[in-house]
Formats: structure tokens, sequence, C-alpha cells
């Protein structure tokens, strides 16, 4: 993994989200795994959500980390249409990191495709990094 991605790059992004305050907001029931593979739509629309295997109580910003699964304008959209601070942002990019890292460390002989979808979350995490 190393010798393709800015591993130092990824830690201190994760080192940055760790020493923000908590957020304020309470704690909400969280899906913890929002990747479009587990939202359904018909029509356009969003018609369901499925597989509820990480649910959980926790700080909302989590729920923003599968933005980093999303293509680029997608995204961006995304951004847009929320009006986010920049604390949440960073603390949900935490997760997105903290997430695909778990991922390849345990699927890399098991699940080769969700490993691929792991460094490519990583990778779009470094990228937009670079770009802000």
């Amino acid at each position: 993994m190393g010798s393709e991605l800015d591993v130092e790059a990824l830690e201190q992004l994760w080192r940055t989200a760790l020493v923000l305050p908590e957020p304020s907001a309470p704690h909400v029931w969280l899906h913890g795994d929002l990747k479009p593979t587990n939202l359904l739509v018909r029509e356009g629309k969003l018609h369901a959500v499925i597989d509820f295997g990480a649910l959980s109580v926790g700080f909302p910003d989590a729920e923003h980390a599968t933005v980093w699964d999303l293509p680029p304008r997608a995204r961006q959209a995304y951004w847009n249409a929320l009006d986010l601070d920049e604390p949440t942002w960073t603390r949900a990019r935490a997760w997105a990191i903290a997430v695909a890292v778990s991922g390849i460390s345990y699927y890399w002989h098991t699940y080769p495709a969700f490993v691929a979808e792991c460094r490519a979350r990583l990778e779009a995490v470094l990228a937009d990094a670079a770009a802000r």
C-alpha cells in the first residue's frame, strides 16, 4: 500500500482530526456504512438503505465519510449542498481514512474488490486534500 499511496500525508490528515475538539452536537444513530452499494435508488431518488451491520451511536460526522466513495463532481455537489464546517469535514475525512485503512488490512487476501474500493477512497481523500 505504501509504495503507491502517500501514507505520510494520510497520517497527517488523520492526526489533524485527532486534535480537534469533540463536536458539540449530541450522539445520533449511525448507519456506519452509507456507501453507494448500500443505497437503493428508484427513479432517481433514494428508495432504501440496506446493510445495518455497522449500526452504532456516535457523532454524525462519521456518516459523511462515504462522500469519498463518490466521483469528484458528486463530492463537490454534496459539499456545496450541505455547507458543513471545516472541523466536520476534517473528522469525516479521518473516518474515511480509518475505514479504508482497516478494510485494506483486513480484506487484503480475501476480498480484493473491497481493497480496491478502499484504495480508491484513500486516493480521493489525498486528491481532495491537495486541491483544498
